[in-house]
């Protein structure tokens, strides 16, 4: 069974240090943008599986390298629909954790999902990361493609790490927050639970046994 950690607080924006030494290579653009810090030859590791997941806000440094030390130095994977490289410099240089690689991804559109590239990167990451930003995005470019199969099949068949905060923890349980209709605070939500905006998706997505019968719920205070 995985193991996972838990580390929780509020907010909505990823504030990742970052260290001006270091810098990502130059983005290439398709359907998605990449920026990509480290080597550019994947390594293949053997990671120890687990789950990592945040309530959002500043990162917690210990948590985070947690995520990271269970990829086994391989290549780290992160996934976004905005935003851009505010997790290179932080994942692959500031913690500590020995990493081959940390590459991340802007998926534009959900045609992102169809790229034979993409695909090829899910497939050597030995640790996926969901960035904060909007679910529905997240479920609509990607639920019932070739990028949630390639993510469930690895962690299933290679035991990849995977983690996420904010919106990224709150697609990965089997119920889970979808935020279709946009966004409820949790006051809204508390006061009427049928509310058209207090959206819960339950197609199957990420999927983690254990995190089947968990739902995923990201609200704004």
């Amino acid at each position: 069974m995985s193991t996972f950690l838990i580390s929780c607080s509020s907010g909505e924006n990823d504030e990742i240090p970052t260290d001006p030494d270091i810098k990502p290579e130059p983005p290439i653009s398709k359907d998605y943008t990449s920026y990509k810090t480290g080597s550019e030859t994947d390594k293949e590791t053997d990671p120890i599986g687990g789950i990592c997941l945040m309530g959002g806000a500043t990162e917690s440094d210990e948590a985070m390298k947690w995520f990271l030390e269970r990829a086994k130095g391989g290549d780290v994977l992160v996934l976004r629909t905005s935003g851009s490289d505010g997790y290179n410099n932080y994942m692959y240089s500031r913690l500590g954790v020995e990493l081959n690689s940390v590459e991340t991804i802007v998926c534009k559109n959900a045609n992102a999902s169809s790229d034979p590239d993409l695909h090829e990167k899910i497939k050597n990451a030995e640790a996926i990361w969901f960035a904060g930003g909007d679910q529905w995005d997240y479920v609509s470019f990607w639920r019932d493609t070739k990028v949630a199969e390639l993510i469930n099949k690895g962690i299933k068949e290679r035991n990849i790490v995977i983690g996420g905060t904010s919106a990224g923890m709150a697609i990965m349980g089997g119920f889970y927050y979808s935020a279709e209709n946009g966004s409820v605070r949790s006051d809204e939500a508390l006061q009427n639970p049928y509310n058209r905006d207090v959206t819960i998706g339950n197609s199957k997505f990420i999927e983690n046994d254990i995190l089947a019968d968990v739902i995923m719920i990201y609200w704004l205070m």
